[in-house]
């Protein structure tokens, strides 16, 4: 008699590990740049090349450009500021030509603007943000800064809600 019930609860465990394993968090909507995003993305690869060429009034104009995307999230505003802060701090000096800037733009304006985004996409674009960084010359330990910086900035402009399968 102990046998079956055994099998029984040996198969209910394997079914249920099997089920909540499967049971993942889906992907969010990625924003799509459009009408005054567009302006706002060449601002912002504008001034990534600015602080690679050295000027310091480019800092404060990339924190201001990026700060646009959160400004009625007040917690998440000095995220976004450090985030900028810390980009700018890896791109100056560094030779930064016009398509790896946009590229940049792309991904901070990405992680700034989604809303939506599963863990799983946040840690994509933190790869891809980190590659990125290193393509162009960053040492690694700093681009893992920077990489890390973006996904506070997520956690904060988030409004996606946990299902009940992710706490466990």
């Amino acid at each position: 008699m102990r046998m079956p019930s055994r099998v029984l609860l040996s198969a209910l465990l394997l079914t249920l590990s099997l089920g909540l394993a499967a049971c993942r968090q889906p992907d969010g909507p990625l924003p799509a740049p459009e009408g005054e995003d567009q302006n706002r993305l060449e601002d912002i690869s504008r001034d990534l090349l600015s602080v690679a060429r050295g000027d310091a009034q480019a800092r404060q104009d990339l924190a201001d450009d990026l700060r646009v995307f959160v400004d009625s999230n007040v917690e998440a505003a000095p995220a976004v500021d450090e985030l900028a802060r810390r980009t700018a701090e890896v791109v100056a000096g560094r030779t930064l030509n016009d398509q790896n800037a946009q590229r940049l733009a792309h991904q901070l304006w990405t992680l700034t603007a989604a809303r939506e985004m599963s863990d799983r996409q946040v840690e994509s674009l933190q790869n891809d943000l980190h590659a990125l960084l290193v393509e162009v010359g960053v040492p690694e330990d700093n681009a893992l800064n920077v990489a890390s910086q973006a996904g506070q900035v997520q956690q904060l402009v988030t409004n996606r809600e946990r299902r009940w399968y992710e706490f466990f």
